[in-house]
């Protein structure tokens, strides 16, 4: 399993490994001190459940092309920077998730919704009572008929629920199980009346289908009314996001100051090299 950590982390077990009787060359002690940054790098996991190691690999690459760091401290800060941004990112998908489950709690409560939930409420349950009389012959005896009759009922009085359904819409199913209770015998339904109730029952359901998609369509100005008014509510929640956005704002310049200062200081020793920094940033990747 792949881990990763951030690169403070990293740096402050690179500083450590140095207090260690290593290497004594220039050479070996960069090398040593990287390979403690290299194995930092599993001590503690930087991503959270459901965020991909490769994507975030493919964005800390990205920091270090455009930055091309050409020391180890460079890289550090480099890194530095890229997790910055990776919480920042992060922290936008979370007010971004905050902000809509706060719209979708106003929508809820308004009278469109509702009429919404009720439509699609009683279409499922035609739509139900559809799927019987297509799959079952007519039932042939005292239970079967009874139930299946109560189903009907029960089905009725969810339509009924539904607001601004015209009557002549329910009337034909209505009607289809008043002439089934009537015509059934011993407990048996006539295959004439259970295919009348299918068949209003299927006209029924395409009229609900056509009020659903109306009273969702309806939903889209509601949206887009309550959300200006969402965006300014007083949410608490929002509001500690918004605390910990400036922190990490704060963070980022913070590290783009000192890697500012860096190449100023490295500037007259030795000139950036891409192909370092490109072997920096591998020594730097993620370990299994």
């Amino acid at each position: 399993m792949k881990t990763v950590r951030t690169a403070v982390q990293a740096a402050q077990a690179a500083i450590n490994g140095a207090h260690s009787k290593g290497p004594k060359t220039p050479e070996g002690k960069v090398a040593s001190s990287l390979n403690a940054l290299r194995h930092g790098l599993s001590a503690k996991q930087l991503l959270l459940p459901g965020e991909d190691a490769n994507e975030y690999e493919r964005h800390l690459d990205g920091y270090f092309v455009t930055f091309a760091p050409a020391t180890l401290p460079e890289a550090v800060i480099v890194a530095q920077l890229g997790d910055t941004a990776w919480k920042l990112e992060r922290l936008s998908k979370l007010e971004s998730g905050r902000t809509l489950a706060s719209l979708d709690d106003a929508v809820e409560k308004t009278p469109e919704f509702e009429r919404f939930v009720l439509t699609r409420r009683a279409l499922q349950a035609v739509s139900a009572f559809v799927e019987i009389a297509d799959a079952c012959p007519a039932p042939q005896d005292e239970v079967q008929t009874d139930a299946l009759l109560a189903a009907v009922e029960g089905t009725m009085k969810i339509v009924y629920e539904v607001p601004e359904l015209p009557k002549a819409v329910s009337q034909p199913l209505a009607f289809s199980l008043a002439h089934a209770r009537e015509t059934s015998k011993d407990g048996r339904m006539l295959p004439d009346a259970y295919r009348a109730l299918g068949n209003a029952a299927k006209a029924l359901k395409g009229a609900l289908t056509a009020k659903l998609a109306e009273d969702e369509g309806a939903l889209a100005p509601v949206r887009e009314r309550l959300a200006a008014e969402v965006l300014l509510l007083d949410d608490v929640d929002l509001r500690k996001l918004e605390r910990h956005r400036k922190l990490l704002e704060t963070a980022m310049q913070r590290q783009l100051g000192l890697l500012d200062q860096l190449r100023v200081q490295v500037a007259a020793v030795k000139a950036q090299n891409p192909a370092e920094a490109k072997e920096l940033r591998v020594r730097l990747r993620l370990v299994k």
